[in-house]
């Protein structure tokens, strides 16, 4: 169960480059994802190659973020560079005849991956499944026709 990635899923009835738009844009990121408390750059868009730090409210300092991949409409993925670790996560958007499927997933690479996983996956997996859940509400209203 440890080598296996903390994932989560979720359909969203919006299109796949409204999602995209909110998971690239830096400033969107404390919308939908609230442990962020602050981001290095702190406005702009995410591109493959993109660095930037990233405070979450529970931790004293930032982490590094790196983008490895950035596919329009598609998602991303990034990594985290921690303790002789390496985080890497995945937000994948799947078109979908009701709108969008997006697929989160975090995997721990390092000399106890399996431990951090198996200590992080509850808490992981609910924060996971939170973030989907604002991601979903926020990109649903903003792809609401504006004469509702």
């Amino acid at each position: 169960m440890a080598d296996r990635p903390i994932a989560s899923s979720r359909q969203i009835a919006a299109p796949p480059e409204v999602v995209h738009d909110l998971l690239t844009s830096v400033e969107a990121w404390q919308l939908w994802s609230p442990h962020v408390a602050s981001v290095d750059p702190p406005h702009g868009r995410v591109e493959e190659g993109w660095r930037g730090r990233v405070r979450a409210w529970f931790a004293p300092v930032p982490t590094e973020m790196i983008v490895t991949l950035v596919v329009p409409d598609r998602g991303m993925e990034w990594e985290t560079p921690w303790l002789g670790h390496t985080l890497r996560y995945s937000q994948r958007i799947e078109p979908t005849p009701a709108g969008s499927r997006v697929d989160f997933e975090a995997r721990v690479e390092g000399p106890l991956a399996g431990v951090i996983t198996a200590v992080a996956r509850p808490l992981s997996g609910l924060g996971q499944r939170r973030r989907l859940a604002r991601l979903a509400a926020l990109a649903e209203l903003m792809a609401r026709p504006s004469d509702e």
